[in-house]
Formats: structure tokens, sequence, C-alpha cells
């Protein structure tokens, strides 16, 4: 005879740290960032100005593309892509650097959904992603450059 209080092989429950894991796996799924790339910003340095402050880039900057490097009738031959990247966190340049790497990720209704660094495209800032931004950009963030550096999907 069975004893009252073990249950039988129907009764079984998986082990907790079985669902532990599969919530955690969830988590991560559903957690986890549009896919993102890496991409670089970069300032000019004005020699002749004065000295260079740390500049900061907010999360939520916008670069839109601004022609092939490459091409040196890019300005006037309107080969633009309509699309957007999106810092995804906020990053500063030293006071002595000229670039900084952080993750973008394409926003926008571009028909471009796809950018590699192969592509040779620059980029402009083309202001926040927060049209409320209560602050207004630095004249340096005005003139802030970036390229791809790897793909972004």
């Amino acid at each position: 005879m069975r004893d009252p209080i073990t249950p039988g092989p129907a009764m079984r429950w998986p082990a907790p740290r079985h669902i532990a894991g599969a919530l955690v796996a969830l988590a991560v799924l559903v957690a986890s960032p549009a896919r993102a790339a890496w991409f670089d910003i970069c300032r000019g340095i004005n020699l002749g100005g004065p000295a260079m402050r740390a500049m900061v880039v907010p999360k939520g900057t916008l670069f839109r593309d601004n022609g092939r490097a490459d091409d040196p009738l890019a300005d006037f031959t309107g080969d633009k892509w309509q699309l957007r990247l999106e810092t995804l966190y906020g990053v500063e340049i030293p006071q002595i650097g000229q670039c900084v790497r952080v993750l973008v990720r394409i926003t926008g209704d571009s028909a471009t959904k796809f950018v590699a660094a192969t592509d040779g495209r620059r980029f402009v800032y083309a202001g926040a992603a927060d049209l409320l931004d209560p602050i207004p950009p630095s004249e340096e963030l005005l003139s802030a450059r970036g390229r791809v550096v790897d793909s972004v999907p």
C-alpha cells in the first residue's frame, strides 16, 4: 500500500530550479532591447577656440544619414537614406578625447533597416528622440558626426 503523504507519479511537479531557469530565460527574451550595434560619435576639434570640455551625448540622441563618406558630391546628389540611429544610453566624450563608442539602433519608418560599416555612410546629429527634451543641445553636439563600426540591424 502506498503512503498517503507521498505523491504518485502523476502528481509530481517540476523541480523549482527548472521553473526559475525558465522564468529567467523568458525575462531575458522579453526584456532584451532591440537589436543594436556599435557606433562611433566624434566631435570636431577646434584648435583656434577655447579649451575643450567633456561633451555629454544623452540617451536617445538621434543621428541621421548624410550620404556616403567616399562620395565627394554626396551633399549635392541627395544620396541620403531616410533613417535615424538612436543612442541606447548616454555617454560622455572626455575632455581630451575625440570619439566615443555607443550602442545604437535604427528608429523611424525608413525603408532601410540595415546599415553596415562597409556601406560607408556618414551620420550627423539630428536632435533628440524625446520631442519634449527640456535641455537644448550644446554647440559641440550640433557638430557631432558618427560612423557605423559594425552592422546595425
